[in-house]
């Protein structure tokens, strides 16, 4: 017997891989027992499949990058980003069609690109790339941390901006996740009780103008059906308009789907509750009626084990990268507003908002975007493995 035990492969994340594993069969799964309905095709579930299989291929892509390149790289993404969603905006409807008032997505025969999901990893790249640079000091002066702030909102700005044109919803993620990055930046907490404060206040501002003054909202820019998601939520699914009904009616399904699947579901091929946009915006209906309410608990306990794999690698990767390390701090984000919106949304406590429960919910754009930052968020822990067996090894 060999005094050495043989050394692992870094490459082998096993935690990692198996959180991957089980969300796709969570996925497919779910996607296939929504098709009863009809909505998506019966069908729909294998294009997830291709879409999995293509986002293992830019998983296994991003492995051959080392993070110092990863972060040189941040700048040309970035900029690509923005770059399609300007394109998207002169396109003609051909290729960009409008829908609820607004351009989101490219469309070319049966294949759509939605840029602003992959935007959301190309801001959280260049964001975590300008916190990276900046000086790593535990105190800063009050100047430094103003100068950080001001670069930061220089990056986030106008990706922002294009994307609230197309989906308010959205352009809010977005600035959720950069507010956390900033706040575990370790900018002064003076500064960051003052943008907190100012970014509530705008929000509630902003909410009591959509119910109270709808046609002001308008005039902003905000679209009807956004209003009425907000007006429906607010009213207890009782809104006075045909929108309004509608986007109640939604959620009295979810919630009556969710309800009716008990302790253990009633299997995939016996759904009795219609739910609109079961494969995408309610997945998690579906879910619930279809596997109960074991099966959910299997989904939220997945997304905590995932967010504290997060936590743990953000914490031992940033003495080692702080790229990474901040990267890592917005991917966390990404998952926890995106879970938290998505199922508050099924279960009726937050409003319709079109917001994916990433991982599971069928979509294309959102499915490649979201594993390509799973794939980033691997490669640093691949790293972190590599730093660590050489450290003990030196």
């Amino acid at each position: 017997m060999s005094r050495y035990k043989k050394q692992q492969s870094p490459f082998y994340q096993g935690d990692l891989i198996f959180i991957f594993c089980v969300f796709f069969i969570i996925s497919v799964v779910s996607i296939y027992a929504a098709g009863q309905f009809g909505q998506y095709g019966d069908g729909a579930w294998k294009k997830q499949i291709v879409y999995y299989v293509l986002g293992i291929v830019a998983i296994t892509a991003l492995l051959y990058f080392d993070l110092e390149q990863l972060e040189k790289l941040s700048l040309y993404v970035f900029i690509f980003g923005i770059l399609l969603l300007l394109i998207l905006r002169i396109s003609p409807e051909s290729i960009a069609p409008v829908k609820n008032g607004a351009k989101s997505w490219f469309q070319f025969g049966p294949v759509t690109l939605q840029p602003s999901e992959f935007m959301k990893i190309g801001l959280m790249m260049m964001v975590a790339s300008v916190i990276s640079k900046a000086n790593p000091k535990k105190v800063r002066s009050l100047r430094d941390d103003v100068y950080l702030l001001l670069k930061i909102a220089g990056v986030a700005v106008v990706p922002i901006g294009l994307i609230l044109l197309q989906d308010a919803g959205t352009a809010g993620i977005c600035m959720f996740i950069v507010i956390v990055m900033v706040f575990m930046s370790g900018v002064n907490w003076k500064l960051i009780a003052i943008i907190g404060g100012s970014g509530i206040l705008l929000i509630t501002l902003a909410l009591l103008v959509m119910i109270n003054f709808p046609d002001v909202a308008k005039s902003v820019g905000i679209q009807e059906y956004q209003i009425n998601r907000v007006t429906s939520w607010v009213s207890d699914s009782n809104g006075t308009t045909q929108e309004d009904a509608n986007s109640g009616w939604q959620v009295d399904q979810a919630v009556m789907a969710i309800g009716s699947g008990g302790i253990i579901g009633n299997g995939v091929h016996n759904l009795k509750v219609y739910v609109p946009e079961g494969q995408t915006d309610f997945i998690f209906a579906i879910l619930g009626e279809s596997f109960g309410f074991l099966g959910c608990a299997i989904v939220v306990i997945m997304f905590f084990f995932l967010i504290y794999r997060l936590v743990v690698l953000i914490d031992k990767i940033h003495p080692f990268n702080r790229f990474a390390s901040f990267f890592c701090v917005g991917y966390t984000a990404l998952i926890v507003i995106h879970t938290f919106q998505n199922i508050g949304m099924n279960i009726g406590i937050m409003p319709v908002t079109g917001i994916p429960l990433l991982f599971v919910s069928y979509g294309g754009s959102s499915t490649l975007a979201t594993l390509i930052g799973f794939g980033i968020v691997y490669n640093a822990s691949v790293q972190l493995t590599r730093y660590r067996s050489y450290l003990f090894n030196s």
